[in-house]
């Protein structure tokens, strides 16, 4: 958070001090502001790469998996005619 304290004031020039003392600080939260609102974007898509990334990959696992079930009948067939022909 912020650490700006305001100071006692007790007199004109104290009030002066302190004013300049706060423009400094509004100045750093602006800066510290400004660097955040540009690191948005790169963080947005480390956020969206690392969310859909692992959701394709999962998905083409299924799909792949799905995949080789289906062949499954397919390589019981030819084994079953590997074995009539092999007489075994």
């Amino acid at each position: 958070m912020s650490s700006y304290q305001q100071p006692e004031i007790r007199s004109r020039e104290d009030l002066l001090r302190a004013i300049d003392q706060l423009k400094g600080e509004i100045d750093r939260q602006e800066k510290d502001l400004s660097g955040r609102v540009q690191k948005i974007p790169g963080q947005l898509f480390k956020s969206a790469t690392g969310a859909i990334v692992p959701a394709v990959l999962s998905t083409a696992t299924l799909s792949g998996a799905w995949n080789l079930l289906k062949l499954v009948p397919v390589a019981q067939s030819l084994f079953s005619l590997i074995r009539k022909k092999t007489g075994k």
